[in-house]
């Protein structure tokens, strides 16, 4: 059983692997057992619990995501995060375990890693998955209990292949094509024609581009790397009336001359070749 710990009461809100964990923004918070707050002006904050000091580093920002226990339990997990305030990422989440008259600081999750895969409350632990790439596959599992904080590696795993058929484009007109390789149906319908690292590559070289669109019987989207737009690049493609995928990308490869790797049946099709050859300078 998971609990969410809202600023007035305990109610029971589950937080399932299905769904990126909502976390809040709080300057303070109610834990069952007192109060926590973001102490300071920017850019030297840090963090109060039960009226006393954190040993936390003073930063440009601190925010509160909230708390979360389990009823029966003499204790609550109280999650908060800070930032330099600069463009670079910061550090991970700050996991500190309150009781009555006794905080303590648990340990921090990694730098630079993505958003919250899921949470879970145990009645002597807490459970953290935070994905550690784009495609929302990979993830750490940060687990916080008497011992203090430990980590296991772990992978998503992948979906069944989607039946051949209609698809609908409406869902992803607009959007950029990260969100679409981050679905895991759509994830499944491209390893069809790829490898898990071709997958990872795609995602890689179109990572910088525009919102999805329809032309014809297609859903398309195109990019390129970031730092790298002019040298890597990718384009991919759902025929809407099938399902079926098509990519490319291209690079100048380790040995410096350009290469091409071209995904997915290579049947000519007037709007797909259109669509690629606008993108790839080279064309097919």
């Amino acid at each position: 059983m998971r609990n969410y710990l809202s600023a007035i009461l305990l109610s029971a809100i589950p937080i399932g692997a299905s769904a990126d964990v909502q976390f809040g923004s709080y300057d303070q918070f109610q834990t069952r057992f007192g109060p926590a707050q973001v102490v300071g002006a920017t850019p030297s904050q840090s963090l109060t619990a039960l009226g006393a000091a954190l040993p936390v580093e003073l930063d440009y920002r601190w925010e509160i995501l909230g708390a979360w226990g389990m009823e029966g339990t003499d204790h609550d997990w109280l999650l908060a995060t800070h930032h330099h305030g600069g463009n670079m990422c910061g550090p991970g989440i700050t996991v500190i375990r309150v009781a009555q008259g006794e905080v303590r600081m648990m340990g921090e999750t990694g730098a630079c890693e993505g958003i919250a895969r899921d949470l879970r409350v145990l009645p002597d632990a807490l459970e953290l998955d935070i994905y550690t790439d784009g495609l929302r596959r990979a993830f750490t599992t940060y687990r916080f209990d008497a011992a203090g904080m430990a980590q296991t590696p772990g992978i998503a795993p992948v979906a069944a292949p989607p039946p051949a058929g209609p698809v609908d484009p409406a869902p992803w007109l607009g959007r950029h094509v990260s969100h679409l390789l981050r679905d895991p149906v759509h994830q499944a319908r491209f390893l069809t024609i790829m490898s898990e690292a071709d997958l990872a590559a795609l995602s890689a070289h179109i990572a910088v581009g525009t919102g999805m669109e329809r032309r014809g019987d297609w859903l398309l989207g195109a990019g390129c790397m970031a730092h790298s737009c002019n040298s890597h690049g990718a384009v991919l493609g759902i025929r809407l009336s099938d399902g079926q995928p098509r990519a490319v990308y291209w690079d100048p490869g380790s040995d410096g001359w350009p290469h091409t790797r071209v995904l997915g049946a290579d049947v000519y099709d007037p709007t797909w070749h259109g669509w690629l050859n606008q993108h790839h300078e080279r064309g097919l």
